[in-house]
């Protein structure tokens, strides 16, 4: 222990009775660090933000759609006996109501304008469930959502949005409630009483601009109602949303399992699949995570550069402290001595490099993650592999300088002027 503490003081004392060489031999090591971490810690920032986004868009949502065979080879059509019903999603939501917490089903009717005095609204007329509220995260302002009594009797009732609040009442949500609104689909007129108001989201509001008042926004109605006016009684798909703590893949499996076992066992064209939001997470994680792997092992490229430059120093050190080898040996250095002091010389400078690169290397990080409007993540992982892949380059490249001034002969170093 006494011999390694000497050595590092020894290699501390080299460093800085050469203090413009020794950074000069650590300028790879830093910028190569710190472009990894740089990058991992960015790669990892926009991994948190892409994560956060999708469970805004719901990450215990599954989606259930019709679906052609992979193996099927035919005409691209749809029979009405392949289309889902609402006794076969009955059954299926008796069957996994233990697992899940809502379920979505919506039917677009049309889209119309409303007007009011000299005031005209766009909307689309939506049908929804109740559980489709929850799925798509709709918040009231004002008023209430549809109760279940009027979504089974398919009541004639409505709830806007606070854009169309806005053009038609002045922005007064409480003076829309209990009005009528009135709209016309297929030359047919319907007419539907306000019973709430939702919140309505501006996709464009984030890019600092605003969608006006020309935009189209929905109104929606009881799933049936709509069902009612359109004269259609089938499915082609709908969303579900899992209990929490509930294994995502393990029931998208057996969501397919039971339609296919039920209902499409005999259809050789037609089956219903699946897919959920924390598999295009992860898929999407991943690639990211790829991305900046490859992009990582370029930067470390700079690593084995300044490792070579390391190499290429530790050799002129030897060269100029030669009479110093030849008197330690002359006086009973063993030849691991020799060795290990100028390993732990070249491994003290990579890993001086490192520290520096990790704080410049963070520091970028944190400016590209502000860049991106994301949050900084530190990556750990890379300051672990970085400070690793520094060491190791340090006693790598340390290593063939560390022998060659462990083998001299002391006689001929003790002449070397």
């Amino acid at each position: 222990m006494m011999m390694l503490y000497e050595n590092f003081r020894l290699a501390l004392f080299s460093l800085k009775a050469n203090k413009m060489r020794s950074l000069l031999t650590m300028l790879g090591i830093i910028i190569g660090v710190s472009s990894v971490i740089a990058i991992m810690s960015a790669g990892d920032s926009i991994s948190a933000k892409l994560s956060d986004t999708m469970e805004g868009f719901g990450a215990n949502n599954i989606q259930m759609y019709l679906d052609f065979r992979e193996d099927y080879d035919g005409d691209y059509y749809y029979d009405y006996s392949d289309l889902m019903n609402r006794d076969m999603l009955t059954d299926f939501a008796q069957h996994f109501n233990d697992r899940l917490k809502a379920i979505s089903i919506t039917s677009e009717v049309g889209a119309t304008e409303v007007k009011r005095d000299k005031d005209t609204a766009k909307l689309t007329l939506v049908g929804v469930t109740l559980g489709t509220f929850l799925i798509d995260d709709v918040k009231l302002i004002d008023g209430r959502f549809f109760t279940i009594g009027e979504t089974d009797t398919a009541a004639k009732v409505a709830i806007v949005s606070s854009k169309y609040v806005d053009i038609m009442y002045g922005g007064k949500a409480k003076d829309a409630l209990g009005e009528s609104v009135t709209v016309e689909i297929d030359g047919k007129t319907y007419k539907f009483t306000i019973v709430g108001v939702y919140e309505y989201k501006d996709a464009f509001a984030g890019m600092g601009m605003s969608s006006g008042d020309n935009v189209r926004t929905n109104l929606y109605i009881p799933y049936q109602a709509a069902q009612n006016i359109i004269h259609e009684d089938y499915i082609f798909n709908f969303t579900v949303m899992a209990k929490q703590g509930v294994d995502q893949e393990q029931l998208t499996k057996d969501m397919e399992d039971f339609f296919e076992k039920h209902y499409y066992a005999n259809n050789e064209r037609i089956h219903v699949a699946c897919y959920n939001m924390s598999s295009i997470i992860d898929e999407a994680t991943s690639l990211i995570n790829t991305v900046t792997i490859g992009i990582s092992v370029i930067a470390g490229i700079a690593l084995l550069v300044g490792g070579i430059g390391v190499m290429n120093i530790m050799l002129v050190s030897i060269t100029e402290r030669t009479r110093e080898i030849g008197t330690r040996k002359a006086l009973g250095a063993p030849n691991s001595s020799i060795r290990i002091q100028f390993i732990i010389e070249a491994v003290v400078i990579c890993l001086i490099g490192g520290l520096i690169g990790i704080f410049v290397g963070s520091g970028l990080g944190a400016i590209a993650a502000a860049l991106m409007k994301t949050s900084p993540v530190p990556s750990l992982r890379a300051i672990v592999i970085s400070l690793s892949f520094s060491t190791a380059i340090g006693i790598f490249f340390g290593f063939y300088p560390a022998n060659k001034a462990a083998k001299m002969d002391p006689i001929e170093a003790l002449r070397y002027e």
